[in-house]
């Protein structure tokens, strides 16, 4: 066995799509599943060379090489702790307020410190709003940023740079950038803070966008992932025309990958194959 994605309960279509395109590209045995299922084929049959972690937390005593360690993963999936590494290393991002006491401007969006597609999430127009967060759940504020354009940036360590002990920018290359793009019926509502495919809301490619606007998301969305020090991810970024800034959201360890229509799990398994040497680089 030479390579095994590993995923969880979130990340089951994506894994399973990741190991099928992954097997096509590829001359060897991949394999793939749960943690349980990993750990028995381990005892079996022997440590895979390579694993690709798709948001797993659990320990392991291996000698194989993994994309995204558990350390990694859970620097990204920790939200709190990881906007406050933004801030600690300014990475452009919203405004970051670590307790509701803290809060001095209006509006604000409060999150839970683990959060994912758009759970946890409170718009708060006042102290009431932020009291009443706080006592639902909410762990940190971050300041409302309106008439923002969002993209999503998938970033992958260059191979060169896989051992590198301290990981830059520069040591990150994007493999595919989407943008936000309303698909609901009528019009998005102006009053309705979330983009998410609940409100209609889906990614694209981007719409006819000016390079030197995407090369800042990019740029910045490099910084986000070196800073949390990541193997890959997709970095969520908000660009706002007025002032032309990006603010950096998060860092998902977990992509989608399952949509057949979209060719981004064919990106990542080229570039995971890449960054592993089974593929020559371009």
């Amino acid at each position: 066995m030479s390579l095994f994605v590993l995923y969880n309960n979130s990340g089951v279509h994506s894994g399973r799509a990741l190991r099928k395109q992954l097997a096509e590209l590829y001359d060897g045995k991949v394999l793939g599943g749960y943690p349980n299922r990993f750990a028995g084929i381990c005892r079996r049959q022997g440590e895979p060379e390579f694993v690709i972690n798709l948001g797993t937390t659990e320990e392991y005593n291996l000698g194989s090489t993994f994309l995204n360690s558990r350390d990694m993963v859970r620097a990204a999936s920790n939200k709190k702790a990881a906007r406050r590494t933004f801030e600690e290393q300014g990475i452009p991002a919203p405004k970051l307020f670590l307790r509701g006491a803290d809060v001095d401007t209006f509006p604000v969006v409060g999150r839970t410190s683990y959060h994912s597609k758009g759970q946890g999430f409170w718009f708060c127009k006042d102290k009431r709003g932020v009291s009443r967060a706080v006592k639902a759940g909410a762990t940190h504020f971050m300041e409302f940023i309106p008439n923002t354009r969002e993209y999503r940036v998938h970033t992958f360590i260059k191979a060169k740079a896989m051992e590198n002990e301290e990981r830059k920018p520069e040591d990150y290359v994007s493999v595919k950038i989407s943008e936000k793009v309303w698909q609901g019926e009528g019009t998005p509502d102006p009053l309705e803070p979330q983009k998410n495919h609940q409100f209609g809301w889906t990614f694209l490619g981007p719409q006819n966008r000016r390079e030197e606007e995407l090369d800042v998301v990019r740029n910045v969305a490099k910084q986000a992932i070196a800073a949390l020090q990541m193997d890959f991810g997709a970095v969520d970024v908000m660009y706002r025309v007025r002032n032309k800034r990006p603010y950096v959201l998060e860092v998902n360890s977990t992509p989608s990958l399952s949509d057949d229509n979209a060719d981004t799990c064919v990106r990542y398994a080229n570039r995971i194959l890449k960054t592993l040497g089974k593929l020559k680089e371009e």
